[in-house]
């Protein structure tokens, strides 16, 4: 079995690196990962075996060089993505050992969707606004300063990726980005301001991006099982949950 880096992940690298590795045999793709570090600290894996190649160590081969690159990228733990539905996933997340470390939502709104008034403090932020993007996601997730910094520079400095806030002034109270997803465009890192929760301002936030983006693409959020208020938002937008993602937890 020829295991191969579908990137290379230097150590050092940005946060929100994508990459993976393949495995192969004989010429055939039996086995594929993929990695994502949106944060320095966790890595979120994504494992698949085809039904006829597994149980044939293929999962384990692959999962031990994404804890190398891991390793080497500073990151403290492994997130593995799992299908609420998947029974091989469950599966393997039992025999592994893994605990379940929380579980969310994919929840999608079809286009197309009836035409909305912008929010005349809607724009979008760029590059010149990235201190203010950082400190608003700094403060609404808890992020350390240098993963804000990263994150938000990752999705301003992408030509596929945008970020709209809701600006008074020079201060941005709430902020999202959008970006490329598999079934039309992702809406992530939805942050407002604490200082001025309670204020309607998630609300206006989202009835603001469903006026400016493209009403026949299709939209999708994440939100967290044990996050009722925000689910039931995305729901009063027309957001129908689809399925659920799980993530179990391993150490480095």
């Amino acid at each position: 079995m020829d295991i191969r880096a579908v990137t290379t992940l230097a150590p050092g690298g940005p946060a929100g690196l994508l990459g993976g590795f393949q495995a192969w045999e004989g010429g055939r793709l039996i086995g594929s990962l993929t990695l994502f570090i949106p944060l320095g600290h966790t890595a979120q894996v994504s494992v698949f075996v085809p039904t006829e190649h597994r149980r044939k160590g293929i999962f384990s081969a692959l999962l031990a060089e994404a804890e190398v690159a891991c390793r080497a990228q500073g990151a403290k733990r492994l997130l593995l993505v799992c299908g609420g539905e998947s029974g091989d996933g469950q599966a393997v997340a039992a025999r592994w050992g893994l605990a379940l470390d929380h579980s969310e939502y994919v929840m999608v709104c079809k286009g197309p969707r009836p035409e909305g008034t912008k929010d005349p403090a809607l724009r979008l932020a760029g590059l010149p606004d990235l201190e203010r993007v950082a400190a608003l996601t700094e403060a609404a997730f808890g992020d350390t300063p240098a993963e804000a910094l990263s994150m938000a520079e990752n999705t301003l400095s992408d030509p596929a990726r945008q970020c709209w806030g809701l600006w008074e002034g020079e201060r941005l109270l709430a902020a999202a980005g959008v970006g490329p997803a598999a079934e039309g465009l992702s809406i992530y890192s939805v942050a407002v301001d604490p200082a001025r929760k309670g204020q309607g301002l998630g609300r206006r936030l989202m009835a603001g991006l469903l006026a400016v983006l493209p009403r026949d693409r299709a939209l999708v959020v994440e939100v967290d099982s044990g996050n009722r208020p925000a689910r039931a938002l995305y729901e009063s937008f027309g957001f129908r949950e689809t399925r659920r993602q799980d993530y179990f937890a391993r150490g480095l």
